[in-house]
């Protein structure tokens, strides 16, 4: 079997040709999906904190009687941080 190139090829070899701009794309592509895969952790991992914050600010404070909202707000941050690491169900799908 004969390639583009015109060399032959064995049929257990892949040969894969990616032009440079179609290399460009794919590349670029990947790369911006990294970044706002990131952004979306980091932006989650946030969300998670200012949950847990608060929840330990109400559960630490003995006058607002908001033991059961202290821990649920713990929990729920505790549920976001572990999906945004990937260790529960995503989010996002």
């Amino acid at each position: 079997m004969a390639t583009d190139s015109g060399r032959d090829v064995g049929s257990d070899d892949v040969v894969v040709a990616l032009e440079r701009d179609e290399l460009y794309t794919v590349i670029r592509t990947a790369v911006r999906d990294a970044l706002l895969d990131v952004l979306g952790t980091v932006l989650l991992l946030g969300l998670a904190l200012l949950f847990v914050a608060t929840g330990a600010r109400v559960l630490a404070d003995p006058s607002s009687g908001g033991t059961a909202l202290g821990v649920g707000g713990i929990l729920v941050g505790f549920g976001i941080a572990a999906s945004a690491l990937g260790l529960g169900p995503s989010i996002r799908e």
